[in-house]
């Protein structure tokens, strides 16, 4: 019986393969081996592409760690206490600074970018590569930069426009309210606040209460380009006044940081007079371009903001609110250095200094004023203290890693910035204390004004007043993408990429007040709305982009 059972089953296989084996005449006989074979090909680039980033992950952690960077300082100190000879030193020094103040910083960025662990947010990655690939994009021609930068401009314009004010929201929710026979009376804690705002006596604090955190931040972009403006007048009057320096070059202040770096820069680069050294130095500064990448970070991190890439730990922050505060900053800083300059006159220190930047100084005043109003992007000659790229850099590279709120990224930031001002004190083209002062009068004017970021009471119980309506549909929405609104929000990125990459920079001034009377109006007719940011990043674009 068994081997009938047998038998059958073995016929029974047999006749259900035949049918499979006659369907499958003339054609291709898949079989397991060739589902695997295809299950390979379909995964071999993902897990490739994965092992390539572990092997470079490996390395990172390698050539970041600790140990290096100790091997770096004992190749410094071994260069200045031994008796080797002078090329030899000169080597050690430029693997262990040029590891320490490139290497590392520009590898720990990386490190970020590529990294898959938990702990790293996404923001954090985005704001890292934004910094990172901006400096790949520096070996580019200048007309290009301006163009990916005025295109990502008009790319979040557009992700994030919105027409509709706050006030005509506001006023939108409160008919809505009346209309549907609802009468709420007044909180104790917002008819508090209004009186406490009415009853203030001060008319400035009493408008400021009054605003929104965007109107606030669209008066701080008025507010910096004024200073800028000022500044900018100042600087040709107190080197128009400086007697000295118009007639010859005088004496300058004994710079004790710049005597440093010159004995620092002989040893680097092995040569008898420090001056020689001046070409690689500068080579290295524009390759870097480090203000350049905080701007792009600074745009990475608007994003992030905007988008709430952050989760939690950024979901207390807004992109207005981190705009108000650097805007604030920056204004105050430009305020502070340009009281500085015009106080006390310091000598400087480039030979002829005067004769290489202005005119002689004119006989009647409409030509004084004409003067002031050509904008000094290459610096002057007295306006040194505090420094105005230092006052930039920082307060960019400030918003930049407070929004990032990443260790490692913080440090790698203000390394290339430590460099960039010490390069920057070795040319001469401001002293060591004024670089020091700026980045340091900047950070705590940045932490002095961080409560400018917290929306007031008012809007505060404005918005838990909509919470609680449920106004979801008196929510603004975007109108449809037609070409009139391609047009209004290409037609300030288009300008602002001319004004960089085209026009001359005799004009950039008067372009600044054009954007400032158009934003002015703008925001007096419809408020703050999103064209109106739109303009005003814009503004901001060309004007750093020019004075940087």
């Amino acid at each position: 019986m068994a081997a009938k059972s047998r038998r059958k089953n073995d016929a029974s296989s047999s006749t259900s393969k035949t049918p499979s084996s006659d369907m499958n005449i003339g054609a291709y006989d898949v079989d397991d081996n060739d589902n695997m074979d295809q299950k390979y090909n379909h995964g071999r680039f993902p897990s490739t592409l994965h092992r390539s980033i572990d092997i470079i992950q490996s390395f990172l952690r390698i050539f970041t760690s600790m140990k290096v960077s100790i091997t770096a300082i004992v190749f410094i100190i071994a260069a200045n206490v031994s008796d080797l000879s002078e090329a030899t030193q000169s080597k050690l020094i430029k693997i262990g600074t040029g590891y320490l103040f490139i290497a590392k910083p520009l590898l720990s960025t990386l490190a970020i970018c590529l990294s898959n662990k938990a702990t790293t947010a996404w923001h954090e990655r985005i704001i890292a590569t934004g910094f990172l690939m901006s400096i790949i994009c520096n070996q580019f021609p200048k007309w290009l930069s301006s163009f990916v930068a005025a295109s990502a401009v008009f790319a979040f314009g557009l992700a994030s426009r919105q027409f509709v004010p706050m006030q005509q929201l506001d006023s939108d929710n409160n008919t809505s309210s009346t209309n549907s026979g609802v009468t709420q009376s007044k909180s104790p804690s917002k008819r508090n606040a209004t009186t406490s705002s009415d009853d203030n006596t001060n008319p400035f604090l009493k408008f400021w209460s009054r605003l929104n955190i965007k109107e606030r931040a669209a008066i701080g972009t008025l507010a910096v380009v004024v200073s800028l403006l000022t500044e900018n007048f100042l600087i040709w009057v107190v080197s128009a006044t400086y007697k000295p320096g118009i007639v010859g070059s005088p004496t300058p202040l004994q710079d004790n940081g710049r005597i440093v770096l010159e004995a620092l820069a002989k040893k680097l680069w092995n040569v008898e007079q420090s001056w020689m050294a001046k070409r690689p130095l500068q080579k290295i500064r524009d390759t870097l371009n480090v203000q350049y990448a905080l701007v792009s970070a600074l745009g990475a991190s608007f994003v992030c903001l905007e988008l709430q890439l952050g989760g939690k730990k950024t979901s207390h922050r807004s992109l207005t609110g981190v705009a108000l505060h650097a805007l604030i900053t920056l204004a105050s800083a430009r305020l502070i250095r340009y009281i500085s300059f015009v106080l006390t006159v310091l000598p400087s220190q480039v030979p002829n200094c005067y004769r290489h930047h202005f005119p002689p100084p004119p006989d009647n005043w409409k030509d004084w004023i004409l003067v002031g109003m050509l904008p000094s992007s290459r610096g002057g000659c007295n306006d040194l203290i505090l420094s105005g790229h230092a006052t930039v850099t920082s307060t960019i590279a400030c918003a930049a890693t407070s929004v990032s709120s990443n260790t490692s990224f913080s440090i790698a930031v203000w390394t290339l910035i430590a460099l960039d001002y010490s390069i920057e004190a070795y040319q001469g083209l401001h002293y060591s204390v004024d670089m020091f002062l700026g980045g340091i009068v900047t950070c705590l004017l940045w932490h002095l004004t961080a409560p400018l970021e917290i929306e007031g009471e008012l809007e505060q119980l404005q918005k838990e007043k909509q919470r609680k309506e449920g106004g979801g549909g008196n929510a603004a929405r975007a109108p449809p993408l037609d070409a009139t609104v391609v047009a209004m929000y290409a037609a300030p990125a288009i300008l602002a990429f001319l004004i960089l990459a085209v026009f001359p920079e005799a004009y950039v001034n008067y372009f600044a007040i054009g954007y400032s009377l158009v934003a002015g109006v703008m925001f007096k007719k419809h408020g703050f709305s999103n064209l109106l940011q739109h303009e005003l990043l814009c503004m901001l674009m060309f004007t750093i982009g020019v004075y940087l």
